[in-house]
């Protein structure tokens, strides 16, 4: 797998012989990169990073959909839960570190790890850890 943004990978899934697939870590939201004219968010760049961090090139990954949430989103991006070898959940790890927040779409079944999310995002901004400190505005988690 390779980190696109803080909340996107692509990668190779078992059986694919053609591009690698792009998957939405499922639950999460992070501050956007820039894209074309658009300047990134705060923030966007430190989440990026992490993820990098946490998810190395040629990592082996594990990844789970939901049965309450929709298989992939409006791009076309597999929507799971993004886990490490170890068992390390990608998405509550970058909301532990204050670099991402809970987020489901809008009219969607609630996926079955947003509460956890959003526990750990009120903690997270509660202390002010990561991004909270540092940006002002932090995406919305609805």
């Amino acid at each position: 797998a390779y980190v696109i943004d803080g909340d996107t990978i692509a990668a190779n899934l078992p059986g694919d012989s053609g591009d690698p697939q792009r998957i939405r870590l499922l639950g999460i939201n992070t501050p956007e990169v820039s894209r074309g004219d658009s300047p990134g968010e705060c923030g966007a760049e430190d989440a990026t990073a992490q993820l990098e961090e946490l998810l190395p090139e040629g990592a082996p990954i594990r990844l789970a959909s939901d049965s309450r949430a929709d298989d992939a989103d409006r791009y076309e991006r597999l929507l799971r839960y993004v886990e490490l070898e170890d068992g390390t959940d990608a998405g509550h790890a970058l909301i532990e570190k204050g670099l991402a927040v809970a987020w489901a779409p809008a009219g969607e079944p609630t996926p079955e790890r947003l509460p956890d999310y959003e526990d750990a995002t009120s903690t997270a901004r509660e202390a002010q850890t990561g991004l909270w400190a540092t940006c002002p505005r932090m995406p919305t988690t609805r």
